[in-house]
């Protein structure tokens, strides 16, 4: 995971990564917004997350109790 970097140093970094490693798969993660999305992407990275997708809504707290 490369997490938080800038878009640019990122696909450098994958694309080392990658030429030495290329099975490994490259995740790019930390600051990635729908609109900046697109400056993440690069054949070199396999999975973009956005935190922002989990991150900011209410919660609501709930457990589960199973008797047997």
């Amino acid at each position: 995971m490369l997490d938080n970097f800038q878009a640019d140093h990122l696909k450098m970094a994958a694309k080392e990564i990658k030429e030495k490693f290329p099975n490994l798969l490259i995740e790019a993660s930390g600051g990635i917004t729908n609109e900046t999305l697109k400056d993440y992407l690069s054949e070199h990275v396999d999975i973009v997350s956005q935190g922002n997708l989990t991150q900011g809504y209410q919660t609501i707290d709930f457990s589960l109790k199973i008797i047997h």
